[in-house]
């Protein structure tokens, strides 16, 4: 409300254009709940709590026994994330989704159970009907694969301990559920795939429940007495629990990327449709700017797979890093006309304070068409704090004459403005991810190779590694896990993509139209 008067006041003053820019918002709420001990501590309560219930639930001769199994196996999953220092559990939110999608799957088994108890189910088709890769399935495509394992290690342990008495069979379906689901899942670039990793858990349910005799058992010597439709029902029972067990996770994936804030491969690739509006206006608005953000993304995306980061996020990523041009497209090189120049008539201070604000615009863009946090991030700090150079040493040129005609006129120098560095400063941060780190060298090497009259590969890899140093001389990586090493091997490849672009090529000359072919000279 205070902002809203502040902006009327301005707005009567004529000190104000009426446009409100989003910004990223520093969630300091949500920062002490992700991180809080007394977070983690409710999270770790609310877990026991649910599994004492699981332990006084069903017939157990000594439930506080079980319970106690259970509160051990749950400690040691808390405490694996701090012995694995990098590892996705240590936030309270991951380690909610870890916790709560365990849990949830037992609490699926255990209501099974309790049907069979009341006669409502065939006891045949429990263990048929149990979404062991539930669990599994969900973590290893949130937070990956070895969350994905511990998930199953994790809930094939708990639901033996919740047991009367442990049974090998029920124990070895779970872990060959999740596991295989998991090994279907080590890349999901689409739905499809999750689909195709429940059929492959059903399926390896089935066939584990065939060899055990869990299904059946059949009697091959008389087949004649086997009851095929019941076994047929079995088979269809395990197969059909892990297909709808990947629909249901398919269709709750949106639900919980939103409520946790992922990001899957599957999300990213579907912003990376080209059909999308703000694409769409880039390459109808400012088309330059729009080819070279496709350039820039296939460097990005090769990068990312050389040093190991997640290539799909740099692609997408380069799409909309430079949306916020549409506002002032024509103000960019990549979009100017051949002899016209619109910063000719602006001082290197406004050319510059252009030039700075289409982040901010692309961060205002990104947010009002709810873009990925990630790739707001991207935006936001692929220039990190760079200078705008070539502004920049207008602005120190027109100072230095300045001062110089000055003397002349006899004006005071203090009365002269001096020229500010950080008014030709982005306003970052500084990366904060190998992704950003990639963005913002890919970026400029794609910009600067482009004014190169001859692309040479010993010009193209001068070029990229003059950016690099600059940037390491600037202190522009303090802040991203990034190693020299990386550093090297993303201009090594930056080099070796830009050469391919910037081949050479045989020049073709007009043909001679008054000359005749020698082909229609013979049929003559």
């Amino acid at each position: 409300m205070i902002r809203f008067l502040k902006k009327q006041r301005l707005a009567a003053r004529g000190m104000s254009c009426g446009k409100t820019r989003l910004a990223t918002s520093e969630h300091h709420v949500f920062d002490a709940l992700e991180n809080g001990l007394l977070m983690r501590a409710v999270t770790i309560v609310a877990a026991a709590v649910v599994l004492l219930l699981f332990s006084l639930s069903g017939n157990h001769a000594e439930p506080l026994k079980h319970f106690l199994y259970a509160s051990i196996i749950l400690a040691l999953a808390v405490i694996q994330p701090f012995v694995q220092r990098d590892s996705l559990l240590q936030g309270n939110s991951r380690l909610a989704l870890f916790l709560g999608m365990i849990l949830l799957q037992i609490g699926i088994g255990k209501f099974l159970q309790a049907q069979v108890l009341a006669s409502h189910l065939d006891i045949s088709l429990l263990p048929l009907l149990i979404p062991y890769a539930l669990a599994p399935l969900t973590l290893s495509v949130l937070l990956g694969s070895t969350v994905g394992f511990s998930a199953c290690l994790v809930g094939a342990l708990w639901w033996a301990v919740l047991q009367d008495k442990v049974d090998q069979v029920p124990l070895l379906m779970v872990l060959t559920s999740g596991v295989v689901s998991v090994l279907a899942t080590l890349r999901v670039r689409r739905r499809s795939r999750l689909l195709r990793a429940g059929l492959y858990s059903g399926v390896a349910v089935c066939i584990l429940g065939l060899l055990t005799e869990m299904i059946g058992p059949i009697v091959w010597e008389a087949p004649q007495i086997n009851d095929w439709q019941l076994l047929g029902l079995e088979c269809l029972a395990a197969v059909g629990t892990g297909v709808i067990t990947a629909v249901v996770v398919s269709g709750s994936l949106p639900l919980l990327e939103k409520a946790f804030r992922i990001t899957t491969e599957i999300s990213l690739l579907e912003m990376a449709d080209l059909n999308h509006p703000l694409l769409r206006r880039l390459s109808m608005e400012a088309p330059g700017t729009y080819h070279h953000s496709l350039a820039m993304a296939n460097l990005a995306e090769t990068c990312a797979e050389k040093v190991g980061a997640n290539s799909t996020l740099c692609r997408v990523a380069a799409y909309y890093h430079d949306i916020g041009k549409l506002v002032k497209p024509e103000y960019f090189v990549e979009n100017i006309p051949a002899g016209t120049n619109p910063h000719d008539d602006l001082t290197p201070t406004m050319s510059a304070l252009i030039i700075l604000s289409h982040v901010k615009d692309g961060i205002d863009l990104a947010i009002r068409n709810k873009l990925n946090s990630r790739i707001v991030d991207g935006i936001q700090q692929h220039h990190g704090t760079t200078l705008v150079e070539y502004f920049y040493q207008r602005a120190c040129r027109q100072e230095r004459d300045a001062r110089a005609g000055g003397d002349l006129m006899k004006i005071r120098q203090e009365d002269i403005p001096k020229v500010s560095e950080e008014n030709f400063r982005y306003s970052g941060p500084k990366p904060q991810s190998i992704e950003a780190v990639i963005l913002g060298l890919a970026d400029a090497a794609e910009s600067a190779a482009r004014s190169l009259e001859r692309p040479t590969l010993q010009r193209l890899d001068d070029l990229v590694h003059d950016l690099l140093q600059d940037r390491i001389n600037d202190d522009q990586y303090d802040e991203a896990p990034v190693t020299m090493c990386q550093l090297q091997e993303i201009a090594a490849t930056l080099v070796s993509c830009l050469a391919s672009m910037h081949h050479t090529r045989i020049g073709y000359r007009r043909r001679d139209e008054s000359a005749t072919p020698s082909v229609a000279v013979a049929k003559g």
